[in-house]
């Protein structure tokens, strides 16, 4: 009787924290440089990407992502737009709304709005209301392959930024929940976990 009261007690307490081992992953995602993004800010995004996936005309959509590539995806933009935002602040680079919303008019311009967030969604795990924020990121990654290889061709400009977002992660340290996988810091993506 007092076993089972006991099992019982660590089955209940490893399900109230997510599942992890870390006292400071229980109710995260993931932790990067000490800041918590909660298991629940990626099951919101997950959720909005589910929804509007249903809802999109799928004749724009070219494969539809299972739910595990949904909730990587997820993940992944939550660590990188974290990455982004310290290579922002350590290179004084500066992406204003204005230029953000110039890119916007301008990409919308030369192909359909519903087409872009139609793979956007499907493909990137961006919902619709957060299409502004994946474009400042975009726009954040090209001047900081400009910034890193000066005049060297794209290939050259991503693998200098590829390295370079290597050595901030491992430098800030990403702890992912191991429910949410582990992360591949030479290839900035999670790998699946048992979600």
């Amino acid at each position: 009787m007092k076993l089972r009261l006991v099992a019982t007690i660590v089955l209940g307490v490893a399900v109230l924290t997510g599942c992890s081992d870390s006292p400071k992953l229980a109710g995260s995602a993931v932790v990067i440089n000490g800041n918590v993004i909660p298991a629940s800010s990626v099951a919101d995004r997950v959720d909005k990407v589910r929804a509007q996936i249903q809802v999109t005309d799928p004749s724009l959509i070219s494969e539809v992502p299972s739910l595990i590539q949904i909730n990587q995806r997820a993940v992944d933009h939550f660590i990188r737009a974290a990455l982004f935002e310290e290579a922002v602040a350590r290179e004084g680079i500066n992406v204003t709304q204005r230029d953000v919303e110039a890119y916007r008019d301008e990409v919308f311009a030369q192909y359909a709005k519903e087409t872009i967030e139609a793979q956007l969604v499907s493909q990137n795990a961006v919902p619709a209301d957060d299409v502004e924020g994946f474009m400042r990121e975009i726009m954040i990654q090209r001047i900081l392959m400009e910034k890193l290889a000066p005049g060297a061709d794209n290939q050259t400009q991503f693998l200098a930024m590829t390295d370079y977002l290597t050595t901030l992660s491992d430098e800030l340290g990403v702890e992912l929940n191991p429910r949410f996988g582990s992360w591949d810091p030479s290839n900035l993506i999670t790998t699946p976990g048992d979600q």
